[in-house]
């Protein structure tokens, strides 16, 4: 117990450092992501995303990817934070919510990895007064 302890610390720790691929930043973690093993066995990972660009986001998405011990892929997840209205958008300086389950075995995963995907949005923001 106390060694899953350690390990469940020590990926939380990792993955509240991780960067998404987008280069400039503009959408990015807002604090750790809380790992825990949900009613089913299953690794659970939730945390927040927050717009830091000063443009709005759309299509925000949040990728984990598991690895095993030789660094192979054994599953990889998304799910996408604004819900299912495509025409929803994560503006400047607002956070987002997100909860991802895993069905890989917690004692066959040797790493984790966090990414975040989106698109710029075409839609300026007005003007301020």
């Amino acid at each position: 117990m106390k060694k899953l302890f350690i390990f469940i610390t020590v990926v939380m720790l990792f993955l509240g450092a991780c960067a998404g691929p987008e280069v400039d930043g503009s959408v990015t973690l807002d604090g750790p992501i809380l790992e825990s093993i949900n009613r089913e066995g299953f690794l659970e990972f939730n945390g927040v995303v927050v717009n830091s660009g000063d443009t709005p986001v759309k299509s925000v998405y949040v990728v984990t990817m598991l690895r095993d011990e030789d660094g192979k892929v054994i599953e990889a997840t998304s799910t996408s934070v604004l819900g299912d209205d495509p025409n929803r958008l994560l503006y400047p300086s607002e956070r987002a919510f997100f909860s991802i389950s895993v069905k890989s075995d917690p004692q066959s995963v040797a790493s984790k990895d966090v990414e975040i995907y989106y698109d710029q949005s075409d839609t300026d923001l007005p003007p301020s007064s």
